[in-house]
């Protein structure tokens, strides 16, 4: 293929979600505090979910006290910010029914050591 550039970026799991919501950023439009939230929650999810399978236990623990609790620890936020956040979340549909919209879950197996993100641009006239 001609034209293509490639990029390998080294990254820790728990920054790849903090820049994978940077890099759709133009899809969502979230101001940065309600993304580094969203990409925490997307980051424990991520534990989560090597360690439990059944799918209305995993977003039980997502979003439970203690997970919360490591969030606004991490960003260094009160209990009213997050509560906001998460209301946020509710009214824009990121969160539905309990569970993290899967437009936003990048597409990540559990212990993968490699990520990719693949942009087409397809070049039109005007």
């Amino acid at each position: 293929m001609k034209n293509v550039k490639q990029a390998n970026i080294n990254i820790r799991i728990k920054d790849l979600f903090f820049k994978w919501l940077d890099i759709t950023y133009a899809a969502h439009k979230l101001p940065k505090q309600k993304r580094d939230i969203l990409a925490l929650f997307l980051y424990h999810h991520y534990l989560l979910k090597g360690e439990i399978t059944n799918n209305k236990i995993l977003w039980k623990m997502v979003f439970d006290y203690d997970t919360k609790l490591k969030i606004k620890e991490d960003l260094d936020i009160d209990d009213q910010a997050l509560q906001n956040t998460l209301t946020y979340y509710r009214k824009n549909n990121i969160i539905v029914n309990g569970i993290i919209n899967p437009a936003f879950i990048p597409n990540i197996e559990v212990n993968s050591k490699q990520f990719k993100i693949i942009y087409n641009f397809n070049i039109v006239d005007g």
